[in-house]
């Protein structure tokens, strides 16, 4: 299921056309911003919240081209986007507490990393599609300060809670189970977890790999009995891409 990220809106000068035509399918839009609250900035900014940070365009460029995923997938145009050289204003707010009521659906949809419950800064998305309807998914986050490792730690907790839940959509209820590991030795934090029913034909595997202040996310859906194995190796990629940029 495809949970396309709203793409923050941002001074004119630095929104991409995409931005303009933002939407959802399968799932509800992350909020956007003030349009005039956005700023400029890269990697090389000076000082300040967004130093070191990865903008849009720089993740877009880690994320993975067609060509890596197996024969018969394309790049559904729609859901591949990226929020530019503009970072998203930073909140004054305190940070909301992990809210896990609804969570577990939404562990079954790209876009996942949103039931951490924080903002990036910036991010890339790219979502791939065959004639079977398998998914594979893609997105890059860069957060502010200690961000990345708070949503690390969230996902975590989300994806314990949601060890085992029941699933009501299309009709029909799953009983989900969901198998949880670390992967040592792949960015500076890595989770891979294994979505999985008696009703469901195949399974999903997810990935989330923390790289310094970005976090990589995957979500791959197969019909298939290694239920999606293969994300992990393409996380690899991304991950690498993303070590790259640093």
């Amino acid at each position: 299921m495809k949970l396309r990220r709203a793409l923050t809106a941002v001074a004119a000068t630095a929104v991409l056309p995409l931005a303009l035509a933002a939407c959802s399918s399968g799932g509800s839009d992350r909020p956007s911003s003030d349009a005039s609250a956005g700023h400029k900035g890269s990697s090389d900014s000076a000082g300040g919240p967004d130093a070191g940070l990865l903008n849009g365009t720089r993740l877009k460029a880690a994320l993975l081209p067609v060509g890596e995923l197996p024969k018969g997938y394309k790049a559904d145009p729609h859901a591949t986007r990226d929020s530019g050289t503009a970072f998203a204003p930073a909140s004054s707010k305190a940070k909301a507490p992990l809210d896990l009521a609804g969570a577990c659906p939404k562990l079954e949809a790209s876009a996942w990393i949103q039931t951490a419950g924080l903002e990036s800064a910036a991010f890339a998305q790219g979502d791939f599609e065959n004639a079977s309807q398998e998914e594979f998914n893609q997105e890059v986050d860069s957060f502010r300060g200690k961000d990345a490792q708070t949503v690390m730690l969230r996902l975590g907790q989300v994806l314990r809670h949601c060890a085992h839940f029941t699933d009501k959509s299309n009709g029909t209820t799953a009983a989900v189970t969901i198998k949880t590991a670390t992967v040592p030795k792949m960015g500076d934090q890595t989770l891979k977890a294994v979505l999985t029913a008696p009703e469901w034909e195949g399974g999903t595997t997810l990935v989330a790999s923390r790289v310094g202040n970005a976090v990589v996310t995957t979500f791959y859906n197969v019909q298939s009995n290694d239920k999606g194995a293969a994300g992990l190796d393409l996380t690899k990629k991304i991950v690498a891409q993303v070590q790259k940029a640093k």
